[in-house]
């Protein structure tokens, strides 16, 4: 293991591999070779069952320390969010129960990396599906882990998409033949007109979060547009098809100490989920540097 390095993977797991792990061997085989310091997961629905047999496993696979989001009872299903952290590098200050205004809880972890006396806030999350003005909700309420002397890195499925112009064209919506999801996926104006929801991505961004693929792309060699490929939808043309829905953030900093980005796309990937997989590696003295200066900004929160 790299000591100067750190891992991060981004990963919703289509149903958690299964509530009997059908997939799930799969995805943690995926998951080991990567040898990841953090993971960042979705769709971690049946992670909590059976006194949490499947967080469990997937802590002792990974060797690395699991929590999920504070219970959900009041959807259909408890689609949980996951954070798994590496025990000996980051030291847990506390699990934040986040609940409202999400539809599907977000994971939250604060969390000292090695000696550094700010603690880094971990986010996993999952922006609701069918309703835009909730995930415009949703984003609003990242910007709280936005203020003065916080820093943060989040991900997760945004079932939205990027503000910018990017390689992959949004959908042509005339041509989307999933009518409901054309409606989940757009937002109607003041003026009448439905547009394409990128709106969590532009609140995002206007309060100073960092899109880590698109920094990539543009300001580390070697990395390019690989960066901005598309993460889901690989199989739905009627729903627009491949799209870059699952995004990285960072706010405070910590854009600066990333090395490298990848979206990983494979045989082994598909087989366990209907979703991409990201991994991002951050320089660990720079983003100790970047928490020892966070330091000297008052804090907001």
């Amino acid at each position: 293991m790299d000591v100067s390095t750190i891992t991060v993977v981004v990963w919703n797991i289509e149903a958690d591999g299964g509530r009997n792990g059908e997939r799930r061997d799969v995805a943690f085989d995926v998951l080991a070779e990567l040898n990841p310091d953090v993971v960042l997961q979705q769709e971690a629905k049946h992670s909590r069952e059976r006194g949490g047999r499947l967080l469990h496993a997937a802590e002792k696979r990974l060797g690395l320390r699991g929590f999920l989001a504070a219970p959900n009872p009041a959807v259909d299903a408890d689609i949980s969010t996951a954070v798994y952290l590496r025990p000996g590098m980051f030291h847990v200050a506390e699990q934040k129960p986040r609940a409202k205004p999400w539809w599907l809880h977000p994971c939250h972890v604060r969390a000292h990396l090695g000696d550094c006396p700010v603690p880094l806030n971990l986010v996993s999350f999952h922006m609701c599906s069918f309703d835009a003005d909730q995930r415009l909700t949703e984003a609003g309420w990242m910007t709280t882990l936005a203020g003065p002397g916080m820093v943060t890195i989040a991900a997760g499925d945004t079932n939205s998409y990027p503000r910018r112009c990017e390689p992959i064209a949004l959908p042509t919506w005339d041509h989307v033949t999933d009518r409901a999801h054309m409606v989940q996926r757009t937002y109607v104006d003041t003026e009448g007109i439905r547009r394409t929801d990128t709106r969590p991505d532009g609140v995002l961004n206007d309060a100073g979060y960092v899109d880590l693929a698109r920094h990539g792309a543009d300001h580390i060699d070697g990395v390019g547009a690989a960066a901005l490929a598309a993460t889901a939808g690989f199989d739905k043309p009627h729903q627009g098809g491949p799209q870059r829905i699952d995004r990285r953030y960072a706010v405070g900093g910590a854009a600066a100490a990333l090395e490298h980005v990848e979206v990983i796309d494979n045989a082994d990937v598909r087989a366990a989920s209907d979703h991409a997989l990201v991994a991002f590696r951050f320089h660990r003295t720079r983003l100790e540097r970047v928490l020892a200066q966070a330091m000297s900004v008052p804090c907001a929160a």
